[in-house]
Order: structure tokens, then C-alpha cells, then sequence
């Protein structure tokens, strides 16, 4: 049962849960990354250098790499790998190989925000109020906020007054105007089987972040959330979803709005595995041919999680700079 993690970068956490995962099967957990000082190819059981995910030759070097390494399981953690990945999931599976990834209808929907809203909306989940440039705005907005479509890590996202967008918008790639939600922000890392059933959730918040990603969180205690997470997981399972996901919503006076959906580990999720989510060892369970037991609301609640900087040094790397 061995790994492969790709674009694994600094997502040493994630590296350690599948190491506590496939160590007692006998297996190896494997990284793959373009850059041989990525901290997460000192960790790992091994590391290999492959092109950028734009590269033609990405997936056949992927391919390749699990073949001679005797890879079952990949795990992608970007999300410009998840459309290349999901578009030639079949090709892997034929070889045995199991890449944890959603259907690429829904990954398709997921990378674009305006598509997400338009989707969930049309499945009565309630979204921001959202245009694109171009289309009227609602009069009633004073502050808007405003992002590219297909952004990740919340580069060129902006909340601003209404009549700032004039400015704005030329410095956000392809943006989407949506309103300025007013409540609390809540995060949840949640994870579906592979025939897309729910098996789990943990809803989160992130007390602080840096580049996007949380370095300060706290599990919630949120009952009245449950009923609309099952709601939300169910339209995620019919349009698509598999393996694990990050949903970002807001608290807000009219009840849970859903903002997005990243189909893939959040930088966030060691706060979800240490209250309970141990989403690496059900995955290599799933992979094993075990079912896992649902266990939806089945958390820790009131868990602190803080990060810290440490150091790895080296007298020598994987692959030359």
C-alpha cells in the first residue's frame, strides 16, 4: 500500500498522516514535487522530481512513477493538478492505481466560482448574490467583494465600497463581483467515499491565516449547522464528489451561505484529523476494499490548533536545483 503525494510542497502534516497510516500495512509514503528543497521530500519516503502540472508530460511521468514504484493510491493537493488528474483518472485505475480525486464534472464546477454559485443555487442552497462585470449589479450594495473566478489561496481578493470597483476590477483576473456576506466565517473539512457517500465532517474556524492558509483554527460546536451540512454533502455526492473536500461558508442572519468549495485537502485539515477526521487511514481502508462507517457530527469540539515554523537541513538533495 504505497503513496503518492503529489505537489506535496510543505504539506508535511499531510505527509505525516498517511505515513501513520500505511507504515503499519507495510507501505511507503511517496512525494512528488518540481522542487527538491520542498520540505515535504525530507519527510517522506522518498521524492521525486517531475514536470510542472502544465507540462505535457506531467501525467505519463506520474504514470510511470507509480508503476515502478508500486504506488496504489495518488493524492493530488493543488488545485490546478485536480482537472489534469480527473480528466485521466480511468488510465490509473486500469493500472491499479486509485487516484483520490472527485468526478471532473464536479471539479469542474468547484474551480469555478461563478459555476459554483450558479450550480448550488439552482440545487436551493443559498450563495452570495453574485454578477460578473458587465451584468447589473444589485442596487442595494454598498460593499462588494470581489475575486478571480478560478483563484485559489486568496490572490486578488478584495472587499471593497461598490463605488471602488471602477479601480478594482482591472487588477482581478477575471473576476466575480458578489455581495459582502456579514456573519461568522466557517470553515469544513468533510470527506465522501468513493461511491460518494458522506462519511464525515468538521466544521472549523480560522482564527487567523497566512497566504490563505490556516495557521490558527478552533473545531466548532455548531448543532444547527448539521442539518444543512447533510444538505450541502448530498448535493456534493449527486454532482460528484469524492474523497475529501474544504467548504468555506458564512453565518449570516438568513441562515449558512455557501461561498466555495476546494475539492481536495485544505491546508487546515490536521485540525480535522486531530478531532476525530483520520481521512488518510479511511482512505487506505477504502483502497483495501473496507467499508468505513459513517460518523457524521462525530467530532472533537472546542480544539485549538496553532503552527510554528521548524527547520530541515540537508547535506544533500533529492535532485539537483
Amino acid at each position: 500500500m504505497n503513496i503518492l503525494i503529489t505537489s506535496a510542497g510543505r504539506r508535511s502534516s499531510l505527509v505525516e498522516a498517511f505515513k501513520a497510516a500505511a507504515h503499519p500495512r507495510g507501505g511507503r509514503v511517496l512525494v512528488a514535487d518540481v522542487d527538491a528543497l520542498a520540505p515535504t521530500c525530507a519527510l517522506a519516503d522518498g521524492a521525486f522530481q517531475v514536470p510542472k502540472v502544465t507540462h505535457p508530460d506531467y501525467l505519463a511521468t506520474l504514470l510511470a512513477l507509480c508503476r515502478a514504484e508500486g504506488v496504489r493510491v495518488v493524492v493530488p493537493t493543488i488545485d490546478t493538478e485536480l482537472p489534469v488528474l480527473a480528466h485521466e483518472a480511468q488510465v490509473f485505475r486500469s493500472a491499479g492505481i486509485l487516484p483520490v480525486i472527485s468526478q471532473p464534472a464536479f471539479i469542474e464546477i468547484c474551480m469555478d466560482k461563478w459555476r459554483t454559485a450558479e450550480v448550488f443555487a439552482g440545487a436551493g442552497v443559498a450563495v452570495p448574490r453574485s454578477w460578473l462585470p458587465g451584468m447589473p449589479a444589485p442596487p442595494d450594495l454598498d460593499q462588494v467583494f470581489v475575486k478571480p473566478r478560478r483563484g485559489s489561496a486568496s490572490l486578488h481578493a478584495y472587499a471593497a465600497p461598490a463605488a471602488d470597483l471602477p479601480r478594482l476590477l482591472p487588477q482581478v483576473p477575471d473576476p466575480i463581483l458578489q455581495e459582502l456576506l456579514d456573519g461568522r466565517e466557517v470553515t469544513i473539512d468533510a470527506f465522501l467515499d468513493f461511491d460518494g457517500r458522506p462519511l464525515h465532517y468538521v466544521p472549523r474556524e480560522r482564527i487567523r491565516t497566512l497566504g490563505g492558509e490556516s495557521i490558527q483554527g478552533v473545531t466548532l460546536d455548531l448543532p444547527d449547522l448539521d442539518a444543512w451540512l447533510g444538505g450541502i454533502l448530498g448535493v456534493c455526492s449527486r454532482l460528484g464528489a469524492r474523497g475529501p473536500l474544504t467548504l468555506q461558508a458564512f453565518l449570516t442572519a438568513r441562515g449558512p451561505v455557501l461561498t466555495e468549495i476546494n475539492p481536495r485537502f485544505g491546508g487546515g485539515f490536521p485540525l480535522a484529523r486531530a478531532a476525530g477526521g483520520d481521512y488518510p487511514a479511511w482512505i487506505l481502508d477504502l483502497a483495501e476494499g473496507r467499508p468505513v462507517a459513517p460518523s457524521l457530527g462525530a467530532y472533537r469540539r472546542g480544539l485549538y490548533m496553532t503552527r510554528h515554523y521548524t527547520e530541515i537541513f540537508l547535506d544533500r538533495l533529492p535532485w539537483p536545483l
